[in-house]
């Protein structure tokens, strides 16, 4: 049975020795990482001083623990030395190879000083106690380096947060200042810019891939969850893109989309959110897709002023609203594709699947419940402006 590397003797006596050295290894192994590594010296990521101080806390790390029969008393210098990598955007690869060297170097230095036989076949045996500390040092500084690049993330994820935030609200105070948060969120071009919301259910995203499919055709976004939203500021890099904007989110939509109006100024962010939470409330609920401000004015209208669209369509369909469910919906889907068709009983018959006098006769039956003919042009505009405030879900049907 072998001996902890640090009880036997002689080398508790060259360990000390290198620990009496330390000062002078560090400078020799910090040149060394600086050398052989281009990430921390082409890069300028770190000073000469800025990685001599972890090089020195990790080497005195490494010799305590060899000391200790092979076990690191305390982590600190590794989790720090992979904090401070993070936090100066030194790659964890570079990270991990500083450390094999730092290995190598120790044990270079061991097999230099171990001049008995005796010593040096005994070293060799213990060679995988040395690569061990090493591998769980390394396993500890990799770990305070992820730890710390999610925490960066979180940190620069919430500022952008913030930042997008106050141009949807307003309070980016000047122009200055909003088109300072644009650069910051790389949406610094001239626009058009269009603002985007879409209704979360039940937690279901509504606008998956949407990155990828606005990045395809050049247009960045910076998007934002926000009392059951998704909300997007979108950068276009010309007016033509509009289009092509609401192509693709149609196509991708689970859940109402509205999209606003294409502004200029940023200072007209606030006033396109208010449009496309809008626009979203023109599609009946439940109904996938998108729908672009203005694009339907009754609707806009149900949608803006949902108090007074219950009102209207309880006062023009009265007693027709207290039907049985399936008879109701019979009326209001004939009368909805009645208006579709542009008001021609034949081509409404042959959508709905009967016969023309089935048609008239319900138009009559709605007639009859709300004493309002489908041959007059006032009787009609309330009927439509009836029917879409039912179907927005401002009444229930």
């Amino acid at each position: 049975m072998t001996m902890p590397l640090g009880t036997d003797p002689c080398m508790t006596d060259l360990l000390d020795r290198l620990l009496v050295s330390v000062d002078s290894l560090t400078d020799e192994l910090t040149a060394e990482i600086l050398n052989g590594e281009r990430s921390y010296a082409e890069g300028m990521l770190l000073s000469h001083e800025q990685l001599r101080a972890p090089v020195h806390d990790n080497l005195c790390t490494l010799l305590a623990a060899l000391k200790n029969g092979g076990v690191p008393t305390s982590m600190d210098a590794p989790r720090a030395a992979g904090r401070l990598k993070a936090e100066q955007g030194i790659p964890l690869a570079a990270l991990l190879h500083a450390f094999r060297l730092g290995g190598r170097f120790i044990w270079d230095r061991l097999l230099a000083m171990a001049l008995g036989k005796d010593s040096a076949a005994w070293l060799l045996h213990r060679a995988s106690d040395i690569w061990l500390i090493i591998d769980e040092c390394s396993s500890a500084a990799a770990e305070a380096y992820r730890v710390a690049v999610e925490e960066q993330a979180c940190r620069d994820a919430a500022a952008r947060r913030v930042m997008l935030t106050t141009l949807l609200d307003g309070t980016a105070g000047n122009s200055s200042r909003a088109w300072e948060a644009m650069r910051v969120l790389r949406l610094d071009r001239k626009g058009p810019f269009l603002v985007v919301c879409g209704e979360i259910n039940d937690g279901v995203g509504p606008l998956p891939t949407v990155e990828g499919q606005l990045r395809a055709i050049d247009i960045d976004g910076e998007w934002i969850h926000r009392a059951g939203s998704l909300l997007g500021l979108l950068a276009l890099p010309n007016e033509q893109l509009v289009v092509a904007v609401e192509e693709r989110l149609d196509g991708i939509a689970l859940s109402r989309v509205g999209i606003s109006r294409p502004f200029a100024s940023l200072m007209d962010a606030p006033n396109a959110r208010r449009e496309a939470q809008l626009a979203a409330q023109c599609l009946p609920p439940g109904t996938p897709g998108t729908h672009v401000y203005g694009s339907s004015p009754i609707a806009l209208l149900a949608a803006a002023s949902p108090d007074a669209a219950s009102e209207v369509a309880r006062t023009v369909f009265g007693p027709l609203l207290t039907l049985p469910t399936t008879e109701r919906a019979v009326l209001l889907d004939t009368l909805g594709v009645w208006f579709a068709t542009g008001g021609s009983t034949t081509l409404a018959a042959e959508h709905l699947h009967c016969h023309r006098n089935t048609v008239l006769y319900r138009l009559g039956r709605i007639t009859e419940l709300t004493g309002r003919r489908t041959s007059d042009a006032d009787s009609c505009a309330e009927l439509y402006v009836a029917l879409q405030a039912v179907r927005l879900g401002t009444i229930s049907e």
